[in-house]
């Protein structure tokens, strides 16, 4: 019998993660699964209980968006190894859960658990932090910096449409050493963003040429992000093709190692969170996730 675990936040805020949680528990075991549902006290709490599950379990489940996700995958990194991952979303953007084809409606992403597939997945990394879905410098971190919780909640991803059209109104920009692919640039730009995946921002078609399992992250460098170039980027942007932009630099790799060469104190963000300052090397570890997809979307990719 495959014995699963389900972690789940059951803070304030987010009471109804119990209810889906033995939702999913009753469907599971209807066939034939053992279940063990885990409330998590803090995310400390989560990564050690996704550290230790490879050693008892045969599937994690995380409820919630690609914070969730990441901390499930931290703890997989820490343990040097990963089980099946199963994803109920949960969050405002889904970025992870949208680019792997994973139902955003609570009761078909619980239906996936038994009817998907596992799919090979890559992950980036920061040392033993993991990136799901992207990382951030700059003025677009920035933005996401100034968009709080319940504005998130309130609004979803436009939000960051309102907040990031009054951050152009700044002119800060980054001094920068990038290297990748056996060489290195100094540049000043006033965005870095690296994705592994094709959606950013709830966009899906954001980077067409991006797959969650191509083994690369794929970065972009925005060198000027003024008002005037306000709509040109926003329609590059939704229609896929930012990197063919003015002003934008893009590239794929599978390490990019980023050095600091500003005055000011630099922070990334990963997957919407705040994480380290610079210096950094991310790295992307290929196939490292095995996260249960529907069947038809593993069977095309």
């Amino acid at each position: 019998m495959k014995k699963y675990l389900i972690i789940y936040n059951g803070s304030a805020g987010k009471s109804d993660n119990e209810a889906i949680a033995k939702k999913a528990q009753s469907l599971l075991e209807s066939n034939g699964k053992s279940v063990t549902l885990s409330q998590t006290k803090s995310r400390d709490d989560a990564v050690k209980q996704a550290q230790k599950s490879p050693e008892n379990y045969d599937c994690l489940i995380t409820i919630g968006g690609d914070g969730s996700i990441n901390t499930a995958c931290e703890g997989f990194l820490k343990a040097g190894q990963s089980i099946p991952l199963g994803i109920i979303p949960g969050g405002t953007i889904n970025n992870f859960a949208r680019a792997l084809h994973i139902p955003l409606n609570t009761d078909q992403a619980i239906n996936n658990l038994l009817d998907g597939s596992p799919a090979e997945v890559d992950l980036g990394a920061v040392g033993k932090t993991p990136m799901v879905s992207s990382l951030t410098l700059g003025r677009l971190a920035d933005i996401a910096r100034n968009v709080k919780d319940d504005e998130k909640k309130r609004f979803g991803k436009m939000i960051y449409l309102v907040k990031g059209f009054k951050e152009l109104f700044t002119n800060r920009s980054y001094k920068l050493k990038i290297t990748a692919n056996d060489r290195s640039e100094v540049l000043r730009a006033q965005i870095l963003l690296i994705t592994t995946t094709n959606s950013v921002g709830g966009f899906i078609a954001f980077n067409p040429d991006a797959s969650y399992d191509d083994d690369y992250l794929h970065v972009f460098l925005l060198k000027s992000f003024t008002p005037m170039k306000l709509l040109t980027y926003l329609s590059y942007f939704i229609t896929g093709n930012l990197k063919n932009a003015q002003g934008v630099r893009y590239f794929k790799t599978k390490t990019v190692k980023i050095d600091n060469l500003s005055k000011r104190d630099i922070q990334a963000r990963i997957d919407g969170d705040p994480a380290m300052s610079l210096p950094i090397t991310v790295t992307t570890k290929s196939d490292f996730l095995q996260v249960i997809v529907p069947r038809a979307s593993h069977e095309e990719s």
